[in-house]
């Protein structure tokens, strides 16, 4: 269901009633926010955000003591205990070559991973302990493929990709240039913007 708030400062906020002209599609629209309203009751009531931190909180104490236990230095979980992220070193093997044969062997046993836990207060501490479960069967596998050099060697498929990858200039407004090609903005070999 559509919900979103607009907010800022008295000052700016001020001016969208006199100078600016916006509109919401769902405007008068109430169904979402009588939905918000319980939801947000349900989580008070339940104790919802505590219950996700303590669930989260024994995946990563798990997670940390099983590499801890195998002498595995190259890889951990931190984050909120709520939702917390699986990280590898770089100086052990390529992180994306690891984090591929992780995710590869815990879809095998039957666990969706994608370096983090995204949890949800349907998960019960017998999802947790599965987890952890299929944690105990995979980290094994990743250290003996990381001490034989032979992390890619074991994948099945292709290595994943990094979701957001660094540009240079990143943070510098695209300008036109004689290397643009129909306002596309050229840097070598990549297109790193779009020409105003």
């Amino acid at each position: 269901m559509p919900l979103s708030i607009l907010t800022g400062k008295r000052k700016i906020m001020e001016r969208l009633e006199k100078d600016v002209f916006f509109f919401t599609t769902f405007g008068g629209e109430a169904l979402s926010l009588a939905a918000a309203k319980a939801t947000l009751k349900e989580m008070k009531e339940k104790n919802v955000v505590n219950c996700l931190a303590q669930q989260g909180r024994k995946l990563k104490q798990g997670y940390n003591q099983l590499v801890h236990q195998l002498g595995m230095r190259y890889t951990r979980c931190l984050g909120y205990d709520c939702r917390t992220l699986i990280v590898f070193d770089a100086g052990f093997a390529d992180p994306l070559e690891m984090k591929s044969l992780v995710q590869q062997e815990m879809i095998r046993r039957g666990i969706l991973w994608s370096g983090f836990h995204n949890l949800s207060f349907s998960h019960t501490d017998r999802d947790i302990e599965t987890i952890l479960r299929a944690y105990q069967d995979v980290l094994p596998i990743l250290k003996e493929a990381v001490e034989k050099g032979e992390v890619k060697k074991r994948l099945k498929g292709k290595v994943i990709e990094p979701v957001f990858r660094k540009t240079s200039h990143f943070h510098n407004k695209p300008k036109r240039s004689p290397k643009s090609i129909g306002g596309l903005i050229r840097d070598e070999e990549e297109v790193v913007g779009i020409g105003v």
